[in-house]
């Protein structure tokens, strides 16, 4: 194209070169008189073979001399550009290196101004937006502690049944779900059905018990409620043991009248036993349920039940290192009129005596079912004066972390609410949900190299989300020297770890339902197909590579490596040659380059494809 155009610029000189020796010999011929027109046609007619080879000498020198300052000038301009697209649509920090004839270089200058105005600008911009997402994390954080502290697990999901948001209980229940994932595919897809059409019924499963709830106004999402059976079946158990006893008691009534009475004290003792049973399997039942949590805690609930009827908070004194096991619930509604009006009240608390030792003052009188709900913990309760002294049993340690409460919270991205209706090639790269990946391998070849570390982190558009895979691999062999000098990994590193048959599926079941995006990603592929078909995994394309796009947003760049690519962008080179520090940097650089995409016309997946398949580096293949 750029030959093209010099020849084209090259026809257009000689055309009015030509224009200004026709006008000089129009001028020249005219001023002559007759005999002198004739001598000039003549002297011309003869010398016309020497004056066409002189005009395709002078066009070959000037093609010469004109080519490379030509190219190079076009050059110039487009690498200025696209250095200048990379400040305003990806990078704010990035800068021109002034380069090529003064005039560019002055341009240069000029938008190195304005790309510092331009930053200024956008800093500006980001302390308002930094503001208003302040705002809004609140509100999320808000969001994921209701979500975090609830005892079932939630799973909120698109009408397609693609996951939009879960929170670590779901995660607990599900450990296949991510952002995206169908739950078509976690759960058996007739259950799901049959849930859904029967909305809060609960369904049992093996492992929990799921009710259901669409959602109208959500464009046909649902809502998923996971919670454990275990009270479920408690209960089933306690009415099989009752109906046991009353039938015992009741075959007893039907045969104690035919029994002579010199006969029937075996059969009133028996009667009086299943009796005690029955008795004592309603107490366990009438008993308490208690919660164990530190004596602390429970002075603090204690103290805000009280804070609403005295109109101030009272005093605590109270030590953080014992803990009980009680009904709090039951505590706080026996509360009643503890405290008289005055003007302050006072909670201590402390270990004593082996015991958990509570005293509340000044207090004017004990509600008598307080008094019981004590007794009913286990403890005991008594006016001191002006103080009510409590007794509760401690626990000997302190209780185990509660499972529920996860590493992290909620997951969710409200995006996905909206399913996508179109084919996959036709929908917007902002749209698409992706796992960027990376791989480290003993060797170059797929068919003799094995895999010994792979990262993987999911994408949804232009935003990295908080889910990763991580895992190492024993290859099962010793690493050659060469590879271990590019990723530090040796075979005593990784003996002991899991076999890549233990790994592989893991992984496969991470990137389901997502594209697959990479660094190089051929190399990769090829990896991962090989080793794939070995435990019947098809991991398929399409694959986007950011190597391709580097290409086809940088042609004229030297260099479209990682680390060129991340200078460009502004992204931290950090972990390079690790599996997941590679595919972070590989994510980063992606979201980098979607506004750049867009801006060159390439919004939906099938026309990016379509791009990188006429890059020269999409004809590398590795077999």
């Amino acid at each position: 194209m750029n030959l093209l155009r010099f020849a084209a610029a090259l026809a257009l000189g000689l055309v009015l070169l030509l224009g200004f020796w026709l006008a000089t010999y129009y001028l020249l011929f005219s001023a002559l008189s007759p005999e002198g027109q004739t001598l000039l046609q003549k002297a011309l007619y003869e010398r016309v073979p020497a004056l066409l080879l002189l005009v395709l000498l002078l066009v070959g020198v000037l093609g010469l001399m004109l080519q490379p300052l030509f190219l190079g000038y076009l050059a110039a301009s487009r690498a200025l550009a696209r250095e200048a697209e990379v400040i305003l649509e990806a990078n704010p920090k990035h800068r021109l290196r002034l380069k090529g004839p003064w005039e560019l270089r002055e341009l240069g200058q000029l938008i190195n101004r304005l790309a510092e105005r331009h930053e200024a600008r956008e800093e500006e911009l980001k302390a308002r937006i930094e503001a208003a997402k302040r705002t809004l994390l609140e509100e999320r954080n808000r969001l994921a502690a209701l979500l975090g502290q609830l005892p079932q697990g939630v799973i909120l999901a698109n009408r397609l049944g693609q996951v939009v948001l879960y929170n670590p209980i779901a995660k607990g229940f599900l450990p296949g779900l991510a952002l995206g994932k169908s739950l078509y595919g976690l759960l058996d897809r007739h259950l799901l059905v049959h849930a859904l059409e029967a909305p809060g019924l609960p369904f049992r499963l093996e492992d929990f018990r799921l009710q259901a709830l669409k959602l109208e106004e959500a464009g046909g999402g649902f809502v998923l409620m996971l919670t454990q059976p275990e009270a479920e079946q408690d209960l089933g158990a306690l009415f099989r043991q009752l109906r046991a006893r009353t039938g015992a008691l009741r075959s007893l009534a039907e045969v104690l009248p035919r029994v002579p009475p010199a006969e029937q004290g075996p059969f009133l003792a028996l009667l009086r036993q299943e009796a005690e049973r029955l008795a004592e399997l309603l107490r366990q039942e009438e008993a308490p349920r208690r919660e164990a949590q530190s004596l602390k805690a429970l002075a603090l609930a204690l103290a805000r039940a009280l804070e609403d009827r005295l109109g101030f908070a009272p005093g605590l004194d109270v030590s953080e290192e014992t803990y009980v096991a009680v009904d709090r619930a039951a505590l706080l509604q026996a509360l009643g009129p503890l405290a008289r009006e005055a003007e302050g009240f006072y909670i201590q608390g402390r270990p004593w005596k082996g015991l958990a030792r509570l005293e509340l003052f000044p207090v004017a009188q004990v509600p008598p079912a307080f008094l019981q709900a004590v007794s009913q913990q286990g403890g005991e309760a008594w006016l001191e004066g002006e103080r009510l002294v409590l007794l509760l049993p401690s626990l000997a340690e302190p209780p185990a972390p509660a499972s529920r409460a996860g590493e992290r919270p909620p997951t969710f991205d409200l995006r996905l609410l909206e399913p996508p209706d179109r084919e996959l090639l036709q929908r917007p790269l902002r749209s698409l949900l992706y796992t960027a990946f990376d791989l480290e391998t003993t060797g170059l070849d797929p068919e003799r190299d094995s895999i010994i570390a792979i990262g993987a982190v999911r994408l949804l558009g232009d935003r990295l989300l908080e889910e990763s895979f991580e895992a190492l691999a024993d290859p099962g062999r010793p690493i050659p020297i060469a590879a271990t000098q590019i990723h530090d990994l040796t075979w005593e590193d990784l003996q002991g770890k899991p076999r890549l048959e233990e790994v592989l599926p893991q992984f496969y079941r991470f990137q389901e339902e997502t594209l697959l995006l990479a660094h190089n990603g051929a190399f990769d592929l090829a990896f991962l197909q090989k080793a794939g078909q070995r435990q019947g995994l098809a991991f398929r394309g399409p694959l986007l590579d950011t190597l391709l796009l580097g290409q086809v947003l940088f042609p004229e760049a030297p260099s479209h490596s990682l680390e060129a690519l991340c200078t460009r962008f502004g992204v931290p080179v950090l972990g390079r040659h690790t599996a997941l520090g590679d595919t972070l940097m590989t994510a980063e650089v992606f979201c980098r380059m979607l506004p750049l995409l867009e801006g060159r016309g390439l919004v939906t997946l099938g026309q990016t494809l379509e791009a990188m398949g006429k890059t020269p580096l999409a004809r590398l293949r590795y077999a």
